[in-house]
């Protein structure tokens, strides 16, 4: 390891540092075990097993908006040294250029695998390339699947700078003070479940959280609310002090939420009894769990350390490249007679060994490299401020257990 990447600032802020960190690993878990689900996906090797959809379904509706409270928080600290023209111009290229490279490079296989899993394809993966990009997904092949969280994240950024650059402003900054400090006696963060559960009832209507980008009402509401949390945590630490002082009561809240929304809800989404009921009881869940792991996490895990300086700089690397990785265990893993735990320990710590090695081997060192990863050049390996947190879920993420009136 070269000496940059070994040294972590004293201005970065390693809680927020660890959790994005903690956030890819979850999304690492989740995917590991999607596969092994009678959820459908790209790949599957299907065990109708009650248990492991239940913890799908409970990771599904809260996890997503771990990554966008760093989002958030890594969009205000970087005001703090660099103006916002210069932000949106490193971000877009930090961003666009390993969507397309993933779009081009990284996808590919996982189609093909799903296309010659589903019979909709034979022949060898040479054979598949010539039409890899004809047709927009699910009909085509043209895909940006696991990476969807890249136009999300970008789209956020330019549109939440001018609220962050007035949240900053010397005119506002005794004003936002005493508001903070009102959020942070009475809780108010909890406010957040207003726009929260205008965008549940929205998932109601649209009937999938398919990440489609344009016409994604529940997703932009959701991602929106908590990149605003996440600035509002970067700018100032005592709305992360209370949230982390009250992580129990939002693990209590949260589990009275889920343990609702495992009821019996009404199906008909034009019933408005059922439609609000469900919506609020969704959005407090959301809620509750992204602060309670918000908060378990960063009180756990605050230290500073080489290890966090070399793990923060690898989290685009192996976001772009786990989910490859894990289609390809899962695929081959089919005709393996293993029990089902043992399969996902074996896909997970695949997925985390070969992507490290090969942000190691092949893209740490590479100029070139870094920069179709997403990786700041070596000089500038891990700056003072936050690094865009780039991990998300999948395009084909179910969200049919997330719907009132559906089993799991």
């Amino acid at each position: 390891m070269g000496r940059v990447a070994l040294i972590y600032p004293a201005a970065r802020r390693a809680e927020l540092d660890w959790l994005r960190v903690l956030a890819l690993g979850l999304l690492m878990i989740f995917h590991s075990m999607v596969g092994y689900s009678s959820w459908p996906w790209h790949v599957n090797d299907p065990h109708d097993s009650a248990l492991l959809n239940g913890a799908l379904d409970f990771m599904l509706r809260w996890r997503v908006s771990l990554v966008f409270i760093v989002s958030g928080a890594a969009l205000m600290l970087a005001l703090d040294r660099r103006s916002p023209r210069a932000i949106l111009r490193e971000r877009s290229s930090r961003l666009l250029v390993p969507l397309i490279f993933g779009m081009i490079v990284i996808i590919p296989p996982q189609t093909y695998l799903q296309r010659v899993q589903h019979g909709e394809f034979h022949g060898t993966f040479l054979d598949y390339l010539p039409h890899a990009f004809t047709g927009i997904y699910p009909e085509g092949n043209i895909t940006w699947n696991h990476l969807w969280f890249i136009p999300y994240v970008l789209v956020l950024t330019a549109v939440a700078m001018p609220l962050f650059l007035w949240a900053r402003s010397p005119s506002m900054k005794p004003r936002l003070e005493r508001y903070t400090r009102l959020v942070c006696d009475g809780r108010l963060y909890w406010i957040l479940v207003l726009p929260l559960t205008l965008g549940q009832a929205m998932l109601l209507w649209q009937g999938s959280e398919d990440h489609t980008f344009v016409g994604d009402g529940h997703g932009w509401l959701e991602f929106s609310s908590f990149f605003v949390l996440g600035g509002a945590v970067a700018k100032w630490p005592d709305v992360l002090v209370s949230i982390q002082r009250e992580r129990y009561v939002s693990l209590v809240v949260g589990i009275v939420a889920y343990g609702a929304l495992r009821q019996e809800w009404p199906t008909d989404p034009t019933s408005a009894v059922g439609t609000i009921g469900w919506s609020i009881v969704a959005a407090i869940n959301v809620l509750a769990w992204a602060l309670t792991f918000t908060g378990f996490l960063t009180k756990w895990f605050s230290h500073r350390s080489p290890v966090l300086a070399y793990l923060t700089e690898a989290t685009m690397p192996v976001y772009v490249l786990h989910q490859t990785l894990i289609i390809f265990v899962v695929y081959h893993m089919r005709s393996v007679h293993l029990p089902i735990p043992a399969k996902i320990v074996m896909t997970f710590s695949f997925a985390v060994l070969a992507s490290l090695a090969l942000y190691e081997i092949a893209i740490r060192r590479s100029k070139w490299m870094r920069i179709l990863f997403g990786v700041k050049p070596r000089a500038e390996a891990i700056g003072p401020e936050l690094l865009v947190p780039n991990v998300g879920g999948t395009d084909t993420d179910s969200v049919t257990n997330r719907l009132p009136g559906r089993s799991s």
